[in-house]
């Protein structure tokens, strides 16, 4: 996970990290996730590989980065898809 102490747009030190970011999910508020998938071609198990989405929130001037917590997973699964897809 990103550790960052330094908001990026205007250097301000009034960083809230790690702050959950939800998504309107049918059964209520769930955490957003992002999909990558190892097999895109393939009809059934196409090796879904999800990521949970968190922010960095500026406390000074509102700027907001989304990070996704298993970047290294994720992108492993989106490079065996393009070698095998």
């Amino acid at each position: 996970m990103i550790s960052r102490t330094e908001c990026s747009k205007c250097g301000s030190h009034k960083v809230i990290p790690n702050v959950q970011v939800d998504d309107q999910g049918r059964n209520g508020t769930r955490e957003m996730t992002v999909s990558v998938l190892e097999n895109p071609n393939a009809i059934l198990f196409m090796g879904a590989h999800l990521g949970t989405v968190r922010a960095w929130v500026c406390g000074t001037c509102g700027y907001m980065e989304l990070y996704v917590e298993n970047s290294e997973e994720l992108y492993t699964a989106y490079e065996k898809g393009r070698i095998g897809g």
